[in-house]
Parts: structure tokens; C-alpha cells; sequence
């Protein structure tokens, strides 16, 4: 399903790119779609990989039957862990209003990130005591399991908060 979403996703920004031919070269919107562009291609390689490997459990399951006395193995299921945050676009006015170069600005925020006291306009910066960008946070989330509770630190007012987080399940 993620798969066919990110699909028709493609195919829209592919159709849009025109109206984007007419913007200046290096503009915002140049880079917004190219951000939104590699999510959706990480998002592909991510459920392509998970395909992957349940195509690999079920050919062990299958294997397993077809062996006299062999003991099936167990069904192979990742989880994921859920944080509990979606990021926003950093700005250049952003970074200096924060006062960091780099982190994830936090638009909304739910479960376990709410729970933690994580706040909308926050700049998460560290994760588990990584440094946080948008290209990393799934790597360092997919590195823990639900229940985890991992250290994070924010600016908030160009302040560092430290907090601890709790990682939920997350359901797809």
C-alpha cells in the first residue's frame, strides 16, 4: 500500500515538474521536492527490504515443512518503534531563531514525543546522544525497541532540553 502511495506521489511531483522548471535555480521549492523526493525513494527501498525478507521467512517455513523432523521457525516480524513527531522544513531564519545549524524541527507532536514533553517548534538535535537530521532519525529509531527509553535533547528558545523518551510500537 506505502508502496503504491509513494507511487502516485512520484508520478504527481513527475507531472509537477514543469511549474518547477520556471522557478529560480536553487530556490526552496527546488529543494523541498528533492527532499520529498528522497523520502519517497527511501520509503520504496524500506518496503522493499521488509518484502524481502518475509518472502525469506516464508521460503524457511516452507523448507522447514518439507525436512522430517525439523522444527518450524519462528515467522520473522519486524518492529518498529514509534516516536511520535513529524518534522517540518529548517529554514535558513529557522536555524538562527533556534540557534543550531542542524536538528529536525518538530511541526507536530503525539504519543510518546507528547508524553516525553516534547513541544511543536522545538529543534531536536539528539537522539539516544546522535546527532539528529532527517536522513538519520529512521537509523537511529530502527537501533531500539519498543518500551526503550532513549535520552533526547531539544532547543527551545535556544535553550537545551533534555528528555527522555519512552518509544511506543509503531502500527502501520
Amino acid at each position: 500500500m506505502k508502496v503504491a502511495a509513494a507511487l502516485a506521489i512520484a508520478l504527481t511531483l513527475s507531472s509537477a515538474a514543469p511549474a518547477f522548471a520556471k522557478a529560480p535555480a536553487g530556490g526552496q521549492d527546488d529543494d523541498r521536492v528533492k527532499r520529498i523526493v528522497e523520502r519517497i525513494e527511501k520509503e520504496i527501498r524500506d518496503s522493499h527490504e521488509k518484502t524481502r525478507e518475509e518472502i525469506r521467512a516464508i521460503i524457511r517455513a516452507e523448507i522447514q515443512k518439507t525436512q522430517p523432523g525439523a522444527t518450524p521457525a519462528p515467522a520473522a516480524r519486524s518492529t518498529k518503534v514509534y516516536l511520535g513527531i513529524s518534522a517540518d522544513d529548517l529554514t535558513e531564519a529557522d536555524r538562527k531563531a533556534l540557534g543550531s545549524g542542524s536538528g529536525v524541527k518538530v511541526a507536530g507532536v503525539r504519543g510518546p514525543a507528547k508524553d516525553a514533553g516534547i513541544q511543536p517548534g522545538d529543534l531536536l538535535i539528539e537522539l539516544d546522544g546522535q546527532p539528529v537530521t532527517e536522513e538519520r532519525l529512521g537509523e537511529i529509531l530502527a537501533a531500539h525497541r519498543p518500551g526503550d527509553s532513549i535520552p533526547a535533547t531539544v532547543l527551545r528558545a535556544k535553550k537545551r532540553v533534555e528528555l527522555k523518551i519512552v518509544l511506543a510500537e509503531r502500527r502501520d
